[in-house]
């Protein structure tokens, strides 16, 4: 049977047989006291784990003191338990106190490398991953390291929508980053981060015609096919494919071996910009283009590899932008809708088809339009074939006049 010595009133210990805590035994220090009349019995622990003489007697002061003023807890075990709840409301505040740090400094460059660029990386097409880094980096970077809690409506219209007016940015690529920065901030208050009205919401910005009107000659098309292949020949091809096939940039990056049917002469667009799959067709300028970039790539290889998706965006724009200055098809130009951009060219396929007297319809659906009211803009391109349609009606009602 173990012998307990006592050390003052109210605590006790008993040594251990073999182990030390230092060169001394080891110590198991146990409570005793009274308490209303009951004789109270608690062990406290080893020395070796930290239980000393004097922390023994802090607890016992503690208690009789708590015992004397009947505040607080009189035993060991609700001193314990009132120690815990206090460690975990102190833990409590303390994650608190850091969710609230990280709301106030995440900043938006922060969210999008860490929370909206993996996502977006799992749903979406690289083309979207490279515009979000792009944005973040060129236009947004006066913003990007402000806290995304913090964003205002003010810093969007002062850093964003006034300075790309006033370099003549069209109000659609306007209104694309201001949805993406709004995607960001709706999916940031969904996770907590941030609290109120999306700074967007509010945003005044210009309700302004961006429809596009500028289309290319035949012969501006040729001499900006041969800028073009002097700089690169997949930038060449690429547009080579837009003016005959009206495939956006994106569209035809994304393209591989596989979408190629050159047998049955069509082209497989998946997963296109407005979710539709559709079909564009081989031109014997096509064909010959692609039986010129064939050399005998699995079906999963990429038409213009070394363009890849995220990365051709950059490369091609460049090549595209150096050869129009080289030309001088922007010279003196600074209406956005008037100036020659890639998507241009897709303008330039829809454009030439309906002055060859092809149906509003039949561009809509080569096009990939869902509502044909987005083709209606080429309808005066073709008066002839409405000039016809009226005086074909000549002499419809002259046996009635006379």
């Amino acid at each position: 049977m173990d012998t307990w010595i006592y050390a003052s009133p109210g605590l006790r210990y008993r040594e251990h047989k073999t182990r030390k805590c230092g060169p001394k035994p080891d110590r198991y220090w146990c409570l005793k006291y009274k308490l209303d009349g009951r004789d109270i019995t608690e062990a406290v622990g080893w020395w070796s784990e930290g239980v000393s003489k004097a922390k023994c007697l802090e607890i016992l002061a503690e208690m009789r003191r708590n015992q004397r003023t009947g505040r607080g807890p009189r035993t060991w075990r609700e001193l314990r338990e009132s120690e815990k709840a206090h460690s975990v409301a102190s833990q409590a505040a303390e994650e608190s106190a850091k969710e609230a740090a990280l709301k106030s400094s995440l900043t938006l460059a922060d969210f999008w490398r860490i929370e909206y660029r993996p996502r977006l990386q799992n749903t979406a097409r690289p083309s979207a991953v490279a515009q979000g880094d792009n944005y973040v980096k060129s236009v947004l970077s006066e913003l990007a390291g402000r806290p995304l809690s913090g964003l205002t409506t003010a810093d969007l219209e002062n850093v964003v929508v006034r300075p790309l007016l006033e370099k003549g940015k069209s109000p659609a690529y306007i209104e694309s980053i201001l949805g993406f920065v709004s995607a960001l901030w709706n999916m940031a208050k969904t996770k907590g981060l941030v609290n109120g009205q999306n700074p967007k919401t509010k945003v005044r910005r210009p309700k302004t015609d961006n429809t596009r009107d500028r289309f290319l000659s035949t012969s501006e098309a040729k001499a900006l096919l041969a800028a073009l292949k002097k700089r690169s020949m997949a930038a060449h091809d690429l547009a080579l494919l837009s003016l005959f096939s009206g495939l956006r940039i994106g569209e035809g990056l994304a393209l591989t071996w596989a979408d190629i049917d050159l047998e049955g002469g069509t082209i497989f667009i998946k997963d296109p910009k407005n979710k539709h799959n559709r079909h564009a067709y081989i031109t014997a300028e096509l064909r010959a283009m692609l039986a010129r970039r064939n050399k005998g790539q699995s079906k999963a290889a990429k038409l213009f590899s070394g363009l890849g998706e995220a990365d051709g965006y950059g490369a091609v724009s460049n090549h595209f932008r150096s050869a129009v200055k080289e030309l001088g098809l922007n010279k003196g130009l600074t209406d956005p809708r008037q100036m020659v951009v890639f998507h241009s060219l897709r303008h330039t396929f829809a454009s030439w088809l309906v002055k060859k007297g092809q149906p509003l319809f039949t561009v809509s659906r080569l096009l990939g339009h869902r509502n044909i009211k987005y083709t209606e803009r080429y309808a005066h391109l073709d008066p002839e074939a409405r000039k016809e349609a009226t005086t074909g009606l000549e002499g419809i009602l002259t046996a009635w006049m006379k």
